[in-house]
């Protein structure tokens, strides 16, 4: 295997300005011709920096540690994929673990930490330690230690309850986790004068599937339903929709549904999910990419909170009943 030290003796140049032209960090302290030898070589003889060598030398990598949900979510598996793409053009190298908060996984975090990351961004921030000495960016869940990207819910719940009122909904359920949503969209619902009651607002654990429809269902039996829900997730509300197909409900006309994430199949689907965007995984996966390295770079900043804003795509999920 090709190292730094070999580069530099067939160029002609010290080891340090092959690691800085290798890892794009001072590319100009070379001349271009240099530069683009530097570059043929590697690619030659298939370079690949030493990470255990770093980690001996600093007692850091370059490694990032990624903890995300299942990734049979499409939108995970998109922002894994825009955090990958986000930390090489960094000069970082991820790596993905699975776990949640629901059914964490003994040892995960711990083996994980035991890499010497760099840093982490993780959506299970609540299973990490009060002493980590590592930067971390918690994703959806705003923790009061860490750094945090998050999505705005207030705004979100407001921009959906406005909109199902404005089409004539005054009997309005929830399919999904219980997270901070439920109090804001509670909050809109009695500002609203909107039917929300507990009965209509359907949850468990985890994972989350399409059976909760029929939770729904049977915990109204007998009772009346809501015309509307509002889906924690696209993922779930396609698996619900087909439910409520399967059961011969209809598609809005006996069920308008909302969902959350705006996955590629919304607009494909018939009839097309009406839902809510965050951000495209590119964007949300750059915020989260930059707010790590700001950290890295100075861990005594300030904790800083970013609120990703709510946008709407309006689709064929949800019946105007003021028609």
């Amino acid at each position: 295997m090709i190292r730094c030290k070999d580069i530099a003796e067939m160029v002609g140049v010290s080891r340090q300005a092959v690691t800085a032209v290798l890892n794009n960090s001072r590319p100009n302290c070379v001349s271009e011709e240099k530069r683009t030898e530097i570059l043929k070589i590697a690619a030659q003889y298939n370079y690949r920096p030493n990470h255990a060598a770093k980690v001996l030398k600093t007692g850091k990598s370059n490694i990032i540690g990624i903890v995300m949900p299942p990734w049979s979510n499409p939108y995970i598996a998109e922002l894994c994929m825009a955090c990958q793409r986000a930390l090489a053009e960094r000069n970082y190298t991820p790596f993905f673990t699975i776990d949640n908060n629901f059914n964490p996984v003994p040892g995960n975090l711990e083996q994980l930490l035991s890499l010497q990351v760099a840093g982490m961004i993780t959506v299970s921030s609540s299973l990490l330690p009060d002493n980590i000495d590592v930067p971390v960016v918690s994703y959806f869940n705003d923790d009061p230690r860490f750094d945090s990207v998050c999505t705005d819910a207030e705004q979100n719940s407001r921009m959906i309850m406005e909109y199902l009122k404005k089409c004539g909904h005054r009997k309005i359920g929830y399919l999904g986790y219980f997270d901070r949503r439920q109090q804001y969209l509670t909050a809109e619902a009695e500002r609203g004068d909107l039917e929300f009651p507990e009965h209509w607002r359907i949850g468990q654990p985890h994972p989350l599937n399409e059976d909760l429809f029929n939770t729904l269902l049977e915990t109204n039996h007998g009772r009346e339903l809501p015309t509307a829900l509002i889906v924690h997730n696209d993922a779930l509300a396609l698996k619900v929709m087909r439910r409520i197909h399967d059961m011969n409900y209809r598609i809005p006309e006996d069920f308008s549904i909302i969902g959350h994430d705006n996955i590629p199949f919304c607009a494909s689907m018939m009839p097309g999910l009406t839902t809510i965007s965050f951000g495209t995984p590119e964007t949300i996966a750059d915020t989260m990419v930059e707010l790590l390295m700001k950290r890295i770079a100075d861990p005594a900043r300030p904790r800083e909170k970013i609120l990703l804003k709510p946008e709407f795509f309006e689709r064929e999920t949800v019946a105007d009943l003021n028609i």
